[in-house]
């Protein structure tokens, strides 16, 4: 990301003062001025970037800055989308490969926006086909993308006053690190509760967290093996302050089956989850959002499930009432290795039986309350619904909410199943971070600090 936003600011740097077709402005305030209409109306992340890029073909051409002058479509929508397909996700190329398609939508189906296209538009219209026909249009419309091409068009047609003022490029290029964050995602987390990220890390980011996770896990099992030989309680070895917590296994003491306060031990981790996760959280749900807990299940072979549940069920006694986790997959999560399953029809089977309270109209399900099974969601309700299992590889981005129900199986492997859960509340509700876990060192072994997980617990 960093030498994108290099690579970036020096495109538009020292080839964006060129005059903007036929307008009174620079590329470059065009560009900006798209993207500050695109932010004005509360677009996703990749939309912000799409307006922000959408003209970076006019850019990377030799044609000149006026090439329709001269009887030449220079096809700059193809170029720059396939430019940023290389470098972002397609919530950001697909929009800008359709915006031109957009303009010759728009012009077959929108009663007068064509009259009203500045100049250039109209001459450059017809090198691109003028308006569709109605079967164009149709196919246009069905395509992914199209609508976010379509909202792209107006901020681009919008994008062409000499006197607007912007905010400068440094202020929209923030956006790059939730590059992934478009429309679609959007919908689909506050209909589901989750989303899934496809390849989101980097080889370089994923090899830094496999290095991060065994160090830690290497700290986590000497913890163990000095609480066997000193016959102490973990919960005696969590109270030394900065130090990782480590819970065991419940069938195996020995064994570790999580560890927590990774981010308070890691000054370097936590900079690298501030920088990457935090934002793509924060667009997804349409405000900053801060650290509250953290974890790594290790799920070594045969180690044990996590029930159906619902983490909100572990957090309502602490102040945020809502939370969204990050999922990173420190191995491949598998079905055969346990890896997350989400309840997928979950709000439209819930009658107002199942529903234990509504917290800020979201439903929280009748769990069990103490013994083995405590937190998990009744066994009768779990049975309503159609679980999806989600199988990831260490590149992907798992992001879900603290209301959407889960569980996972054993790990029927001969191989470790590590995957780290950073779970973030919104700002506006308070730092709690800090204290969750003096929370938790001074009472490991309460309940609330072990819902639907393999672990000792009263």
């Amino acid at each position: 990301m960093i030498d994108l936003l290099h690579e970036i600011e020096d495109i538009y740097a020292t080839r964006a003062h060129a005059r903007y077709g036929l307008e009174d402005v620079s590329q470059l305030q065009h560009a900006l001025q798209a993207a500050a209409h695109a932010e004005a109306a509360e677009a996703p992340p990749a939309l912000v970037l799409a307006a922000m890029l959408h003209d970076v073909g006019h850019m990377i051409h030799k044609l000149g800055h006026a090439p329709a002058e001269e009887g030449i479509d220079d096809r700059h929508e193809a170029l720059g989308a396939k430019w940023l397909a290389r470098r972002l996700p397609r919530a950001v190329s697909e929009p800008v490969r359709l915006h031109v398609s957009a303009k010759r939508y728009l012009c077959a189906v929108e009663p007068g926006y064509a009259e009203n296209l500045a100049p250039d538009s109209v001459l450059s219209l017809k090198l691109q086909g003028g308006p569709m026909t109605a079967a164009e249009a149709q196919a246009f419309i069905a395509q992914p993308y199209a609508t976010e091409a379509i909202a792209l068009r107006r901020f681009d047609e919008a994008a062409k006053d000499p006197q607007m003022q912007t905010p400068d490029a440094a202020h929209f290029l923030r956006h790059l690190a939730a590059a992934h964050i478009g429309g679609g995602e959007r919908a689909r987390f506050a209909r589901d509760g989750f989303v899934v990220v496809p390849d989101f890390f980097s080889a370089d980011e994923v090899a830094e967290l496999d290095a991060i996770s065994r160090a830690m896990g290497a700290t986590a099992a000497a913890t163990l093996a000095r609480a066997a030989r000193e016959s102490a309680a973990p919960s005696a070895l969590a109270q030394q302050e900065g130090s990782l917590i480590v819970v065991p296994e419940a069938a195996d003491p020995r064994q570790v089956c999580r560890f927590e306060y990774l981010l308070g031990s890691d000054a370097e981790f936590r900079s690298l989850a501030e920088r990457r996760i935090a934002p793509v959280i924060a667009a997804l749900a349409g405000e900053p959002y801060l650290p509250f807990k953290d974890k790594e299940n290790e799920k070594h072979p045969g180690g044990g499930a996590f029930r159906p549940h619902q983490d909100f069920a572990a957090y309502q006694s602490f102040g945020p009432r809502y939370n969204v986790t990050a999922m990173l997959s420190i191995d491949a999560a598998t079905r055969a290795n346990g890896c997350l399953e989400f309840a997928s029809d979950w709000k439209a089977r819930s009658d107002d039986a199942a529903v234990e309270a509504r917290v800020d109209g979201r439903p929280l399900l009748r769990f069990h309350k103490g013994g083995a099974c405590n937190g998990d969601v009744l066994e009768e309700i779990a049975a309503r619904f159609d679980w999806l299992a989600v199988e990831t590889t260490p590149a992907d981005l798992v992001l879900f909410d603290s209301f959407v129900p889960h569980r996972s199986a054993p790990n029927g492997t001969d191989a470790s199943r590590r995957a780290m859960f950073l779970t973030f509340n919104a700002a506006r509700e308070g730092d709690w971070y800090a204290r969750y876990y003096a929370d938790k060192r001074a009472h490991f072994d309460d309940p609330k600090f072990h819902v639907s997980t393999p672990t000792a617990h009263g």
